[in-house]
């Protein structure tokens, strides 16, 4: 907030903070502040401006950058505010005790008188009815970073919300708008944009939503400034008792119409949970105070929550501080000047004033002096020169207790299992083999026995063999060959094999001129056909890309069970608990499925302790007036071997080396110093390049150093 000035028309300025009015816009990542006044029956913003914040930290900070530049373009300061909140920070559209602590602790800093809050979705609601004077029904859509809520609105009310605490795209936004719909209910063709909408109001097109609305819907987007004029205008109706006339901000775009019936339930506590509010509240109209209203609500009515803005009373009402304020904390921030300034309202003599400026400036000065040497603390950087060494390191991480210079580490283990399907490729002949009977013919002089399984070969190379023993006599004369008969059975499947008769064969192991044999009758029964098997490759690569997968999987769920370690994925071990294929080599398949368990393990250790081991294995080669620290320790290349219970590690590191101080010896020396002195009494030493000091509070008029040494504190930085 901008401090009162000495020198500004004060009786102006009164008649101006009392009838102009100031609602601040919270969204997940944006605070919005609009100061509005009445113009007859319109409502005039005449200050607006925004800003981001990217933490609670810096809420403060942008709140009161954002009020400062809305009050200097209305030329107006005020004091009493409403809020309007995203569901972003409500829970079951109501406030939580953090949050209510939040909206606290924003009121106290700023010096502002809390009035009431309001969601974005009813304040939205009744800007639509004030807009169009229509009844409004229409999804509204607010999308921000990390936060999308989805609202419907009817019959002058919020009746259904959807959030998602998450990035969202397109599709989620499609997801949770289909959650509002119901088998009674069907979804407007309307759709109101909100947040960071420009990118989704290219992306929601008919395509996207055509299965969730029956005509096409228009969309329109509601820019900032038309959120903070939204709940401005709750505000006013609140004040006068009755819907506004339209009006709108001149640097405002609106393309939104429809609106919502709307009132404030006053007598609330903020802090107060949803099942300790009272009935009764009290509501004051917009020039007389006192009154009491009790409104038709009942607990747990929808419109208690949405449609209804709640009054925050008690400590908010006067700037969310107890009336035990810390003494530190009220001299160390400025929030205690406006109330100061209020002296000046009647206009005091010069006389008077001068005394009053120079009494005020020796408390401030003596303030300071005495908080600086007794309250304060203060936290100082040395930054150093350091000197680099680098060399190699190896030490080993064993499980459960060790001794230097070893490393205690933890063995870990993650299973992961799964089933995976390969198409077969192998190829297999399958059929029947021929069968027939042949005359062998002996030409000598001597018997011969042919053994079961003797081949006999065709003059184009077909082979068959003997089903049984036979033995053929000698010849009885001399050119007469003697003969006996005998069955024969193709080697290979196949019709090649179903011979004509009177093929002469003869045998593969004995001359062919003497022992011979010939088919009087055809071969029959050759048959073959060609199959799809299981090859031994189909099973090798189905078993390694299971193994891969499942192995990543495996190395993935054992990292999320590291908590501040640090693992090396060479060292992790994989074994296969089971592996089950449910075809076999050459069998007749198309499709082969296998089902696995691996198991992943790993030893783990802390970096931090490498560092620290690191650090007390150079001692010996550090210079006695420098030291090392595990903070100042680098690891530029490292490299684990696993073995059955230790984890060997070795590699390189970079060590900065930093010049040793006598912490205590130092801190005597600078008590009670100016920052002046303590810097030159610390830069005695010539490695010291830079002095920082960061004093709590951070008092603007003093800059000493504490007396109590246990209020200083050093942190060495290398550079």
């Amino acid at each position: 907030m901008r401090l009162p000035s000495f020198f500004a028309n004060k009786s102006k300025k009164t008649q101006e903070q009392e009838s102009n009015y100031l609602t601040l816009t919270l969204t997940p990542d944006e605070i919005l502040a609009a100061i509005w006044a009445f113009n007859e029956e319109q409502l005039e913003v005449i200050g607006f401006d925004k800003r981001a914040f990217t933490s609670i930290d810096s809420l403060v900070h942008q709140a009161a950058v954002t009020i400062d530049k809305a009050a200097s373009l209305a030329q107006s300061d005020v004091s009493k505010v409403t809020f309007g909140l995203s569901h972003y920070w409500l829970e079951n559209g109501e406030l939580t005790k953090e949050i209510s602590k939040i909206l606290k602790t924003l009121s106290g800093d700023l010096e502002l008188e809390a009035q009431a809050y309001i969601s974005l979705a009813s304040a939205i609601n009744h800007l639509l009815k004030v807009e169009q004077s229509v009844t409004p029904h229409a999804v509204l859509v607010g999308k921000f970073e990390d936060f999308c809520e989805v609202h419907l609105i009817e019959g002058n009310k919020v009746v259904d919300t959807k959030i998602a605490k998450m990035k969202v795209n397109v599709e989620k936004v499609v997801v949770l708008i289909n959650q509002l719909a119901k088998e009674d209910r069907d979804l407007p063709s309307r759709i109101i944009l909100y947040g960071n909408s420009q990118v989704l109001v290219k992306e929601l097109t008919h395509d996207t939503l055509k299965d969730l609305f029956m005509h096409e819907p228009k969309i329109d987007i509601l820019q900032d400034s038309d959120l903070a004029k939204a709940v401005a205008y709750a505000q006013a109706q609140d004040l006068v008792g009755h819907d506004l006339m339209s009006a709108t901000l001149p640097t405002a775009k609106t393309e939104v119409g429809k609106t919502n019936e709307f009132g404030f339930v006053e007598g609330e506590d903020i802090l107060l949970t949803k099942d300790e509010r009272p009935v009764e509240v009290e509501e004051t109209a917009p020039h007389e105070e006192g009154e009491k209203k009790q409104l038709p609500i009942e607990k747990g009515h929808p419109l208690e929550k949405e449609e209804y803005a709640v009054e925050l009373e008690g400590e908010f009402s006067r700037g969310g501080k107890s009336a035990k304020e810390d003494f530190i904390e009220v001299a160390s921030t400025v929030g205690w000047l406006p109330k100061v300034f209020g002296i000046f309202k009647n206009r005091p003599s010069g006389k008077w004033l001068a005394i009053i400026l120079g009494g005020l400036i020796a408390f401030i000065l003596i303030a300071s002096f005495v908080i600086g040497q007794f309250l304060t603390t203060a936290d100082i950087i040395i930054k150093v020169q350091s000197k680099n060494l680098e060399n190699d390191f190896k030490t080993q991480v064993v499980t459960g207790s060790a001794d230097s210079p070893q490393l205690t580490g933890e063995e870990i283990t993650s299973q992961a299992s799964g089933t995976q399907k390969a198409v077969a490729t192998g190829n297999k002949k399958i059929g029947q083999n021929a069968k027939g009977e042949v005359t062998i013919f002996n030409i000598t002089s001597t018997p011969k026995a042919f053994s079961k399984g003797a081949v006999i070969i065709t003059n184009s190379g077909l082979k068959f063999t003997l089903d049984e023993e036979v033995e053929a006599t000698s010849a009885s004369k001399p050119g007469q060959p003697s003969t006996i008969k005998a069955s024969v059975t193709a080697s290979e499947v196949g019709p090649q094999y179903n011979l004509d008769l009177g093929q002469q064969l003869s045998f593969a192991q004995f001359d062919e001129y003497s022992y011979w044999a010939q088919n009087d009758a055809p071969f029959s029964g050759g048959a073959e056909k060609e199959v799809t098997v299981v090859s031994k490759d189909d099973l090798d690569r189905l078993s390694k890309s299971l193994k891969d997968t499942l192995t990543e999987k495996a190395k993935s769920q054992l990292k999320e069970k590291v908590s501040g370690k640090k693992i090396n994925d060479d060292a992790i071990v994989i074994k296969v608990l089971k592996s089950e294929f449910d075809k076999k080599v050459d069998e007749e398949a198309s499709l082969v499925n296998l089902s696995m368990e691996v198991e992943a393990s790993a030893i783990v250790y802390n970096e931090a302790d490498l560092k620290e081991n690191i650090a007390g294995s150079i001692k010996d080669e550090v210079p006695g007036d420098s030291e090392s620290r595990a903070q100042d320790i680098e690891i530029i290349d490292l490299s684990a071997i696993r073995n059955k219970d230790s984890l060997l590690l070795s590699g390189k590191f970079r060590a900065k080396l930093v010049p040793k101080f006598n912490i205590e010896e130092l801190k005597a020396k600078i008590a009670g110093k100016s920052e002046k002195a303590a810097r030159s009494i610390i830069k005695e030493r010539n490695e010291v390049a830079d002095v920082e000091f960061k004093f709590t509070p951070n008092l603007l008029l003093t800059s000493s150093i504490p007396q109590d040494i246990s209020k200083i504190k050093f942190e060495i930085e290398a550079i």
